[in-house]
């Protein structure tokens, strides 16, 4: 299958058109698979994204390896081995537990390790960080 990206939208801090372009296209640059949210927003996104009911349909849908992307992941991203096909789950930012749906847990370490990032920003990291390592 490859690599799958997944998330919860917002609802609140952005609408969802805005929120898919926030998306979309980093991770088209970086080659991307497959892009899923939940839930099912209700509007036009030209086949941009695949929506789903919620987490655990996207999961049963793929069928990957889950890596929880997450402030609190038992791995750091430098010593990360990304696996060759996987989901990477992202939550939103008023969090929701989704810790017993992951394979992995993944954490991007920061200068002041505040849990900072939007997402879309964490994803484009860890994707830039698959590329370097040639995954």
């Amino acid at each position: 299958m490859g690599i799958v990206i997944a998330s919860i939208w917002e609802q609140g801090w952005f609408d969802y058109k805005t929120e898919l372009d926030l998306w979309y296209y980093p991770l088209k640059d970086f080659g991307v698979d497959e892009f899923a949210m939940t839930p099912i927003s209700g509007i036009q996104l030209n086949n941009k994204v695949k929506e789903f009911k919620g987490v655990e349909d996207i999961i049963q849908h793929y069928k990957l390896p889950v890596i929880l992307c997450t402030e609190y992941g038992n791995s750091t991203l430098e010593k990360f081995e990304h696996p060759k096909d996987a989901l990477y789950l992202f939550n939103r930012t008023s969090g929701g537990d989704l810790n017993d749906l992951q394979d992995y847990s993944l954490k991007i370490r920061t200068k002041n390790n505040k849990g900072m990032l939007w997402g879309h920003q964490a994803a484009s990291i860890i994707l830039y960080d698959r590329f370097l390592k040639n995954v």
